[in-house]
């Protein structure tokens, strides 16, 4: 699926770009590949558009006006503190033929055995991997199936993954994926533990009346 965005270059720099973000604009720069930076700006609502569909690791075409496309990864995305707005874009002119690293979301999928019916705690440890391909073999995610761990002793590991020949993981095969944990269980109370602990209370009733005994008999003589 091919993703477009239109783009258009901008003059406007520095503080007086805020008048373009209240024109639901948001200030990008180009650079990369054979390129001049350029800066930019774009639509807000049409970027929200490809960005969830590409985030940072799916090629974008942007055309700058009139000009051709760019071939473009959408490299860094800074957001306002407060509002929680797009502030500013990066984008990253790739090169065809020239292999790229990125960074691929894990989208977990499936149901674990060990989870439905033995009652076990799953854990997603990681939640990105790092890849190495050509651009042309990019992808938005990998797909990880919990239905692999069917017991407690199962693990997914990121060698287990499944990806295409044509791409290379760069993160460490040998990291735990995911993996499931037997249930935490309550220590039952032994019954002699419960009997000896009557026993004490029992204990400390009688002494406490003893207790009471002894100084009433010393109050009736005086």
């Amino acid at each position: 699926m091919d993703l477009f965005l239109k783009a258009e270059k901008r003059e406007i720099t520095g503080k007086k770009v805020q008048r373009l973000r209240q024109e639901g604009k948001i200030p990008a720069i180009v650079y990369g590949s054979e390129i001049d930076s350029t800066i930019l700006t774009v639509d807000y609502q049409e970027f929200e558009k490809v960005y969830r569909k590409a985030g940072e690791s799916t090629l974008v075409n942007l055309k700058i006006g009139e000009k051709d496309e760019l071939p473009i990864l959408i490299s860094s995305v800074a957001y306002n503190p407060v509002s929680d707005k797009v502030e500013h874009i990066d984008f990253y002119k790739i090169k065809y033929g020239q292999k790229l690293t990125a960074t691929v979301d894990l989208e977990f999928i499936g149901e674990s055995k060990a989870v439905k019916e033995l009652g076990g705690i799953l854990s997603t440890i990681l939640k990105s991997i790092e890849i190495e391909c050509l651009p042309r073999h990019l992808i938005s995610k990998i797909q990880v199936d919990l239905s692999l761990l069917k017991t407690f002793s199962d693990i997914i590991h990121i060698k287990d993954l499944p990806v295409s020949e044509n791409i290379k993981i760069v993160t460490d095969n040998n990291l735990v994926v995911a993996n499931v944990s037997k249930p935490k269980i309550e220590e039952e109370v032994k019954p002699s533990e419960v009997e000896q602990s009557k026993e004490e209370k029992g204990k400390d009733g009688e002494k406490k009346e003893g207790e009471k005994d002894n100084k009433e008999t010393k109050q009736e003589k005086k």
